[in-house]
């Protein structure tokens, strides 16, 4: 998940969490205020009915055509005020009943006790009260939906230049790094992270020619000896040797043989990687099959392997010297690795090739197979450079190559 998503998960329920805290408390609020208002206005009402009788020592008379309602009853004692407290009053022209704020109090008028009740409902400070808190809700929505849109834009300028980072790093090889151009922040954890960035590239591809060099002059290096090994090994052969010399002798020329195929693997790799072997041309990969079929077909003879072939005419652009290499591979580690009178299938599809052998049944380690001196625990006489070799091949030549294991057979599939 990313890191914007996961800002989002925990700031947007903080944000719902606050919008309706405000919400409810704006609505008690406001209702509050406008009750007050309403309380003082009874208030008012009340000082101008005791000015009126002071001054004209006699009950006024109400005229009124709104809301608000005071009636004058005649009490045989003083009763004393019993403040502001929450009625029904019945509206005619509603024909219905609202709820309402009344006052009750006392008052003396030419010696006769009254009690006055001012009333006024509630309905339009209600209507009013739902009336901004509806604008108020609006309010609250839009700024949130505003706040989390800016927020989301200015969190994506922001991590701009670091995806823009990851980018490079994602088409980074260690075996062309090109000009790394990390982009320019002024966020100073985003520059930290690129000079760490570009100093572990630098670190990775110096450390890489060395190791390439340090191949390069093994595999030319070992050649010289194995040389001396086998002409010695050969003048050796000549002299009159006892059964138990001769089957030492034996030994160690299968072991230089290993050697010998060891240090050609490693070179080979060695060009590969680095791309000694550039001409790309199309090539009819139908007839290079069938050619080198009829090149190895006695070697499918000492096992009697059954051959089932299908080819479909297909070209593709390769280089020649690797694909033949490509083939010589396939085809050795099918034979090799294959059963007495065991079966090979070669399948060739407009997009793909799929050589299929028997051999040992249960499926070799599909995440290691490709590795270098990746070896089956029951074959230990190859070196492990084959399907290597096979995996560097397809990389630099923008094949894809996968392995599956089905029905007793091994299948390696190369897509393009």
């Amino acid at each position: 998940m990313k890191l914007t998503n996961q800002y989002n998960r925990h700031i947007i329920p903080a944000i719902i969490v606050i919008f309706l805290g405000s919400t409810i408390s704006s609505y008690f609020l406001i209702r509050d205020v406008l009750q007050s208002e309403l309380d003082r206005a009874i208030i008012r009402t009340k000082k101008r009915i005791e000015n009126y009788v002071d001054q004209n020592h006699r009950i006024p008379d109400i005229n009124s055509f709104d809301d608000l309602v005071i009636r004058f009853v005649p009490a045989s004692s003083g009763i004393a005020d019993s403040g502001f407290s929450s009625s029904t009053q019945y509206i005619p022209e509603q024909k219905k009943f609202h709820l309402s704020r009344q006052l009750v109090f006392n008052m003396t008028v030419a010696g006769q006790n009254w009690n006055v009740t001012i009333s006024q409902p509630l309905e339009g400070t209600r209507h009013l009260t739902i009336l901004i808190a509806e604008v108020a809700i609006t309010s609250i929505s839009l700024t949130l939906i505003l706040l989390m849109v800016m927020n989301r834009l200015v969190l994506s300028r922001i991590w701009k230049p670091f995806y823009r980072s990851l980018d490079l790093i994602k088409t980074f090889k260690v075996d062309d790094p090109g000009n790394l151009m990390f982009p320019d922040s002024h966020i100073e954890e985003f520059q930290l992270m690129n000079a760490h960035f570009f100093k572990a590239a630098e670190n990775a591809n110096r450390d890489y020619r060395n190791l390439k060099e340090f191949s390069e002059n093994a595999s030319h290096e070992i050649q010289t000896p194995l040389a001396i090994m086998r002409s010695n090994l050969d003048l050796l052969a000549q002299e009159n040797m006892t059964e138990k010399q001769s089957e030492l002798l034996q030994s160690v020329y299968s072991a230089m043989r290993k050697m010998s195929r060891l240090q050609q693997s490693l070179l080979l790799l060695t060009k590969i990687d680095n791309q000694q072997f550039q001409p790309v041309s199309d090539i009819r990969l139908d007839l290079v099959l069938r050619d080198k079929f009829q090149q190895i077909q006695e070697l499918f003879h000492v096992k009697n392997l059954r051959i089932d072939m299908s080819l479909t005419e297909t070209c593709i652009p390769t280089n020649k010297e690797l694909l033949d290499i490509l083939l010589n591979n396939l085809f050795s580690n099918a034979i090799r690795h294959n059963i007495e009178n065991g079966d090979i299938r070669i399948q060739l599809g407009k997009n793909s090739l799929a050589i299929s052998n028997t051999g040992i049944d249960a499926p070799l380690d599909p995440s290691r197979i490709f590795r270098r001196f990746y070896k089956n625990p029951r074959q230990n006489e190859n070196n492990g450079l084959g399907l290597s070799i096979i995996k560097q091949i397809c990389d630099t030549t923008a094949l894809n190559i996968r392995y599956e294991f089905e029905s007793g057979l091994h299948h390696f599939t190369i897509g393009w």
